[in-house]
């Protein structure tokens, strides 16, 4: 919480310079933590690695090391395994509790999170997104049916809207949006149809009518020939 809301707080204003400067220098060494546990490699019949297998076995269902060494990321990442255990074993890098915990959190988590910010940059990249007017909410049966009833109700122009809308939740403006790329890519594909449904008539009359423009020609040469021959 506090890596989330202090940048928050500093742009409000509500954080004075050496709170702020204390915070810093925490992340900084929260990064460099990560940045060795990444880089920092220990073999397999290490005391550490041991004591980590040893861990993580009950939910694993392995006792025995798959390779003949990991980083201490790796091994942190592990079911059952803190930053304490590391630690204990002579692999920590001496930070307090609160960095100690921060570095575990983003190791272990590492995966969702970076998912969970994808997922929002694409979200918010498309909050200007139109919202197509009578648009039927309870028709989406992927949104939960607070929303469905709080957007019937507001009526939203714009996914933006929506979003803001209580009782709309992240996952809903997900369903919300899948749900709007499925129907352009429906509009697209039947607007392509018609359109080739068009050249296809097209292409078909203008044959029509050279054929018929080549069927009064013959019927002309014809005439033209038998007057020839009467007279």
């Amino acid at each position: 919480a506090d890596a989330r809301l202090t940048p928050l707080g500093r742009a409000a204003g509500l954080v004075d310079d050496e709170r702020w400067a204390n915070f810093t220098e925490k992340m900084a060494n929260v990064d460099g933590e990560i940045a060795r546990l990444k880089s920092t490699r220990v073999k397999s019949d290490t005391d550490v690695v041991r004591a980590v297998i040893e861990a993580s076995s009950s939910h694993s269902g392995t006792g025995t090391p798959s390779r003949q060494s990991f980083t201490l990321e790796e091994l942190l990442r592990r079911p059952q395994v803190d930053y304490a255990l590391l630690a204990a074993h002579g692999q920590g890098g001496g930070l307090g509790r609160w960095q100690a915990e921060a570095a575990e959190v983003r190791v272990k988590y590492e995966g969702f999170i970076r998912r969970q910010e994808g997922q929002v940059a694409k979200v918010a990249s498309k909050m200007n997104k139109t919202i197509p007017a009578g648009i039927d909410y309870h028709a989406i049966t992927t949104l939960r049916m607070e929303a469905r009833e709080k957007l019937s109700k507001m009526a939203p122009v714009t996914v933006g809207q929506a979003s803001r809308i209580g009782g709309v939740n992240p996952a809903d403006i997900s369903s919300l949006l899948v749900y709007l790329e499925v129907g352009m890519r429906r509009q697209n594909k039947e607007a392509a149809k018609a359109k080739s449904a068009e050249a296809k008539a097209a292409h078909y009359a203008k044959d029509q009518a050279e054929r018929e423009e080549e069927g009064e020609g013959a019927t002309a040469g014809n005439e033209q020939a038998a007057g020839a021959l009467r007279s």
